[in-house]
């Protein structure tokens, strides 16, 4: 019997050493497709395929303050990759919306799942991608390399012929997933403090709303506080306040587009209120909309567009053009263009012609103050009255809310020294540009979504990571084509590269990274 004891011993021991006979290089060739067999109990497969997310509850409220958790739950199955085996890992659905499936889901492979020993030079967790958003396949594949070859952090991937319980599911992606050993290659330190975010950005009072990944997060946390701040900048001279009193009118057609935005036009039969205007059919911007320019019954499915007009005086216009930067702070969804005594100063989210009846190119949420310097319309300004006018856009018609709330002011706060604080800013624009140069229009810079940082502790401050790579290559968002605020290839979505977008040094440094990736990684030849 003691015999037969040893034998099974060395027996389990031999096969626990087979199930291991794989390093973490081998997950990612470049010249093949790994072989990945999933087999699990079909009530179990069946759990997998039918859990779902879904906007209502991904975009609570509450997620500024705690990410929400998935609705997606781990079952225990098994894995061979490449003919050597895991037994007992856990298996889940993971994506956003959309990337579910209930046929081939994307499926996240968490190895120590019941044997906390089980894993691969460190790893613990795989992530195979359905491709459901990249019938090229290649986005992926692709948009990582091009990331890590100019020198911003992006997990590798690879190809794989995915099957579960004996039905081949086809082609997916296996993307590195970022996590100890992925950092440890390439920060060269893994002690640091990681995060992921998901349609979120840096937002004030949503500091609780970034997912800890590893890390002390209190240390972490409190850094995302001090960045918040940072983007949120001091207050300025304020030369008209949020709070002024103005005009404004629901244009219900074109007889007043060619000159409600001049200084002299009459605007004596327009509505009078106090600035913050728009509506809001549940809860979000009630408390920033004024009761006189509440606008719910006059634009909720009946038009896209509203015209506000904001009467300020200068004294001393030498003086005030001299004491620093001219700024326009808005709060706005989705979109506006704003003029100063006629001229056209600043394009959020709006199409290049305007008329009454016009509409935001994309769809943008409101979280606080965004800064546009106008700085290059100072000639504008004259002595005694002025006029800032605003035509605020709404996606749709049918949208739950839209608002507009604007202050002018004279401002010297270096955004760009205050950033550079907590983010490392030469890896920022590496990653930034290439994120416009990919098409990446889920992205952090195009749409606050799909992105790692990790607050690096040889540094103290944060380097962003790109993730969700499945829809690049594309030329518009498939949320709705980009308006005339930015070109192609810049994304100013992300509040850190909006602000930093608005300062000409930080423009002219952003096109030399973009010059220098084309000059040097961008070979069409070995890309095709």
């Amino acid at each position: 019997m003691s015999i037969l004891i040893l034998l099974m011993v060395i027996s389990a021991n031999a096969q626990f050493e087979t199930q291991h006979q794989i390093t973490l290089d081998d997950l990612f060739p470049t010249d093949r497709l790994l072989d990945i067999q999933i087999s699990l109990a079909n009530k179990d497969w069946d759990t997998i395929r039918f859990q779902q997310r879904d906007i209502e509850t991904e975009f609570q409220e509450k997620r500024k303050f705690k990410p929400i958790a998935p609705p997606y739950t781990y079952v225990e199955g098994r894995i061979t990759i490449d003919g050597v085996a895991f037994p007992q890992v856990g298996i889940r659905k993971k994506g956003f919306i959309g990337s579910q499936d209930s046929t081939r889901p994307s499926l996240k492979i968490k190895l120590n799942y019941v044997n906390t020993k089980q894993q691969i030079d460190g790893l613990t967790s795989l992530t195979f991608n359905n491709n459901k958003q990249d019938h090229s396949l290649m986005s992926q594949f692709m948009s990582y390399a091009l990331f890590n070859a100019a020198g911003s952090p992006a997990p590798r991937c690879a190809y794989a012929k995915v099957t579960v319980n004996s039905r081949y599911l086809g082609v997916y992606c296996h993307v590195e997933t970022v996590r100890r050993p992925f950092l440890k290659r390439k920060f060269g330190n893994d002690q640091g403090v990681l995060y992921e975010g998901t349609v979120v950005d840096f937002f004030p009072g949503w500091s609780g709303s970034f997912e800890n990944k590893l890390g002390q997060d209190d240390i972490g946390r409190q850094k995302i506080k001090q960045l918040i701040q940072a983007i949120q900048g001091e207050d300025g001279q304020v030369i008209l306040s949020s709070k002024a009193i103005g005009r404004a009118w629901v244009p219900t057609d074109g007889r007043y587009d060619q000159r409600w935005q001049e200084l002299d036009f009459d605007d004596s039969n327009w509505t009078m209120g106090q600035n913050g205007a728009g509506y809001e059919q549940n809860r979000g911007y009630q408390d920033w909309i004024s009761p006189e320019f509440d606008f719910k019954t006059e634009m909720y499915n009946q038009t896209n567009s509203l015209y506000l007009r904001f009467l300020f005086d200068i004294d001393n216009l030498p003086q005030m053009a001299s004491q620093g930067k001219l700024v326009l702070k808005l709060k706005y969804d989705d979109g506006a263009a704003a003029y100063l005594n006629g001229h056209r100063v600043a394009s959020l989210n709006a199409p290049p012609n305007l008329n009454w009846a016009s509409k935001a190119t994309a769809s943008h949420e409101a979280m606080g103050f965004e800064w546009v310097d106008i700085s290059a319309h100072k000639d504008k300004l004259r002595p005694g009255k002025n006029l800032l006018a605003i035509q605020g856009l709404n996606t749709g018609t049918g949208s739950s809310d839209m608002l507009i709330v604007a202050q002018l002011e004279l401002n010297n706060y270096d955004y760009r020294q205050a950033i550079s604080e907590f983010v490392d800013l030469d890896s920022f624009y590496t990653f930034w540009a290439m994120e416009g140069l990919l098409g990446f229009w889920d992205g952090y810079s195009a749409n606050r979504n799909n992105f790692f940082f990790y607050l690096n502790p040889e540094t103290n401050k944060f380097h962003f990571i790109p993730w969700g790579a499945d829809c690049l290559f594309e030329k518009f968002s498939r949320l709705g084509e980009r308006g005339e605020q930015g070109l192609l290839s810049v994304k100013t979505q992300g509040l850190i590269a909006h602000q930093l977008y608005q300062i000409e040094s930080c423009r002219q440094r952003y096109a030399q990274t973009m010059q220098h990736i084309l000059d040097n990684y961008w070979a069409e030849d070995k890309l095709l």
